[in-house]
């Protein structure tokens, strides 16, 4: 039976839905027009949804150009938390949140939450990284649906292990591949987790992934959505498992042409833009995503109206060059878990001399398979061809014992440049 935090506004009709967004988008034209970067740039108001379309695009760069505050539409003395994003494509860009985000935050995260099954009685350990961090926020969601909220953070694995154990935690919170290391560690350790459900977010989950999760640990994966600079999750699955659920209410989401900037017809894959529609500190306006995905056009049958999208794989910062060839880290992975298996630690070395550059795969292997030559060949010969066909680039490949690479602690880092 499928259960709604607010079941009014997740089952509307999408036209007084169309309604509310125009309505909401109109409010927040008004907010942003008092920041220093948006002042004078846009429109007291639009008169149907298509006209969003004409509205500037706001881009990461851009939030650079005017960092710290010159997109905050508030006085100062109205913030009460800051946040920053972790830096991992330039600087960390600071985000400030007023009393009303922080309420709308805790709605918005309560929808997601509660379909997964999270309520009064049930215990949740997040795993995840909270300095400066949106996940710094969580505690605020499970406190309101009544959850019990265990903090453990990133890292010590065993530890985690040990608490989940002890306290029998039904429910966990952590990035797909700390989630898949976690389970592969307690099983080497003789142990099996008391978790049943996991949100998983931070980063892409691949099919494969999720699958083995399921299948060898029984633990059922519900994936969400979101960025600092839209005010934490703004999509999540929901029991169908047939897509990410976006709440219009609370974000207008496009699909554009990323190298055009001309919106796609539903269905197509592009560039996800994001408005938010109720944020009132730094209220961003059609906000470049980066990530790329596609709209579902199929109604759920869970009921909800709003519209999906697919989970992300594709993210265009992380996208390699490798002499003229488009490489995204995503497919090599999706190759090594198809040739070998879900647990498989791996690194993506890119190597330049010359002007020429060489990709570079180290992946780690149980130590019977590396003693054993024939086993090497055919995986080497299976792998490297999978990746041919998959990016047309050919790599070298390094199998190493597993343990070698770097422990995954939080979202995995799986590319070194060495140029």
């Amino acid at each position: 039976m499928t259960e709604y935090y607010d079941k009014k506004m997740e089952c509307i009709s999408l036209n007084k839905l169309r309604e509310i967004q125009l309505q909401l988008i109109n409010k927040q034209l008004k907010r942003a027009s008092k920041s220093k970067a948006y002042k004078s740039k846009l429109p007291d108001k639009i008169t149907n949804l298509q006209e969003i379309q004409n509205l500037p695009f706001t881009t990461k760069d851009d939030l650079r150009k005017y960092s710290p505050y010159g997109f905050l539409a508030v006085p100062f003395d109205k913030i009460l938390k800051t946040l920053a994003t972790s830096g991992t494509t330039g600087s960390p860009l600071f985000f400030f949140y007023t009393k009303s985000d922080l309420k709308n935050f805790i709605i918005n995260n309560s929808r997601h939450y509660y379909r997964f099954g999270i309520k009064k009685g049930k215990s949740i350990q997040c795993m995840m990284n909270f300095n400066l961090s949106i996940i710094s926020f969580c505690h605020m969601t499970y406190e309101n649906l009544g959850a019990n909220f265990i903090p453990s953070g990133t890292g010590n694995t065993l530890k985690q292990i040990e608490i989940l154990e002890t306290l029998g935690a039904e429910f966990c919170m952590a990035t797909p591949n700390y989630l898949m290391h976690l389970c592969d560690f307690a099983k080497k350790e003789g142990k099996r987790l008391p978790v049943k459900t996991a949100l998983v977010a931070g980063e892409p989950c691949n099919t494969l992934l999720r699958e083995k999760i399921l299948n060898d640990y029984g633990i059922e994966l519900f994936e969400t959505y979101g960025l600092t600079e839209m005010m934490g999750a703004v999509a999540a699955e929901c029991p169908c498992h047939s897509g990410l659920h976006i709440d219009e209410d609370f974000y207008y989401a496009e699909i554009i042409n990323p190298e055009t900037g001309k919106v796609l017809p539903d269905g197509e894959y592009g560039e996800l833009v994001l408005t938010p529609l109720h944020i009132e500190a730094m209220p961003l306006i059609r906000y470049r995503t980066r990530d790329i995905t596609r709209i579902i056009t199929e109604p759920c049958s869970c009921g909800r109206t709003h519209l999906r999208i697919e989970p992300i794989t594709h993210r265009i910062d992380d996208m390699l060059l490798i002499n003229g060839t488009n490489v995204f880290p995503s497919q090599i992975e999706e190759c090594i878990y198809e040739t070998l298996s879900a647990s498989t630690n791996y690194l993506i070395h890119i190597t330049e001399k010359e002007g020429i550059k060489k990709l570079i795969i180290e992946v780690e292997l149980q130590k019977n398979l590396l003693e054993n030559k024939q086993s090497i060949i055919k995986i080497e010969n299976d792998l490297g061809e999978k990746i041919l066909s998959r990016i047309n680039v050919r790599p070298k490949l390094s199998f190493v014992e597993c343990g070698h690479l770097p422990e995954i602690q939080g979202k995995a880092k799986r590319i070194v440049k060495d140029v």
